[in-house]
């Protein structure tokens, strides 16, 4: 981990993400990288470990420790967690020293008025002095180097852990925006749904994981021009007699299992595009699609979205780091993060849903 000890900024960006946190400082750039984890004593509620540390425990902890990984879908699934999780991030960042902090947050664009909330609450508790929270698909936008007075509409993907954001920018602001659950742990969790069905075994997360790394694909290898399969030796749990067992996976089966959520993932992206304005769609055909996020990485995406979407298909520089060097550019802009943060002056019951009453 890279921490910056002689970093004095009240200012923070961050993408709280549900496989990793990124916080950007400006005029310094990323200055923490960790998976979101957090690992709590049962009896005491004493924080013993946070980010990489911790996630190493994860699926081997020890009995008086419970791992959490508090963000969930890209919002917050535990608030004590989260919020713990979230001050030894900011108080590592700031060089272990105790500071209120400014914080800019990406959330998804698709989040209710009590999913933004949660976050905004989280981020006070851990000590921030004021939270602005931004759409993660300008961000990302801006993190992968458009300019805020570009007038041309841009569509962007960013598929993070949590949840895929879809979103037009225009003028440095969002045009559109939805985000789906068809992200990266919905990958994982076909990886081990699949894995169980058809070899009749067990994996973990962290093991699913990594099988989507090595093995993951959205192409066949004879769409990629290749026809050599890669394969990799994977040990699990048999389902039969709970004993360990060996299955040679091969990218085949992998890009099988992956098919259903990048189906949902492209038809999500039609979506967004059949429903936008005649010169919004005129403009998306001039530039494209903008990839971002981890699942950017994946082998042949931008390959597939560009031939079921009949676009040319960019991958940011840095997918990764893209919502929270945008959010850090926000930061250095007050004037235009003021025109571009997510509300919060309407009443949160009524933000959440519509009240209907039955007579």
């Amino acid at each position: 981990m890279r921490v910056i000890s002689n970093f004095f900024s009240d200012e923070l960006a961050v993408d709280l993400g549900t496989v990793n946190t990124v916080i950007f400082a400006p005029g310094v750039g990323v200055v923490l990288n960790e998976p979101s984890a957090v690992a709590i004593n049962k009896y005491s509620g004493e924080v013993l470990a946070v980010g990489t540390e911790a996630y190493k425990l994860l699926g081997r902890e020890p009995h008086d420790t419970e791992v959490y990984r508090p963000v969930r879908n890209g919002t917050i699934d535990n608030f004590e967690a989260a919020e713990k999780m979230l001050a030894a991030f900011i108080r590592r960042a700031h060089g272990n020293r105790n500071k209120r902090s400014r914080l800019v947050v990406g959330v998804p664009g698709a989040s209710t008025g009590l999913e933004q909330r949660s976050v905004r609450d989280a981020a006070h508790d851990a000590k921030a002095a004021r939270v602005d929270l931004v759409d993660e698909g300008l961000a990302a936008a801006l993190g992968a180097g458009l300019s805020f007075e570009t007038e041309q509409a841009h569509l962007i993907v960013d598929v993070g852990g949590g949840t895929t954001n879809v979103a037009v920018v225009a003028s440095g602001a969002v045009v559109a925006s939805t985000s789906l659950l068809a992200a990266g742990n919905k990958m994982d969790e076909a990886i081990q749904s699949y894995i169980r069905s058809k070899h009749e075994m067990q994996i973990g997360v962290r093991t699913a994981e990594e099988v989507k790394k090595e093995l993951g694909t959205s192409v066949s290898s004879s769409n990629a021009g290749t026809n050599v399969t890669r394969k990799l030796e994977v040990i699990g749990k048999g389902v039969i007699d709970g004993m360990a067992k060996v299955v040679m996976l091969s990218s085949e089966e992998v890009r099988e299992a992956l098919e259903p959520v990048i189906t949902e993932m492209i038809a999500a992206v039609r979506r967004i595009i059949e429903e936008a304005q005649p010169d919004v769609t005129a403009d998306i055909y001039r530039s494209g699609i903008l990839l971002t996020g981890g699942g950017a990485l994946l082998t042949g995406l931008a390959e597939r979205l560009q031939s079921e979407l009949r676009l040319h298909v960019t991958v940011a520089d840095e997918p990764l780091l893209a919502v929270a060097m945008g959010a850090g550019r926000l930061v250095a802009d007050a004037e235009w993060l003021q025109r571009v943060a997510l509300r919060q002056d309407v009443p949160v019951w009524q933000a959440s849903e519509e009240l209907v009453v039955n007579w």
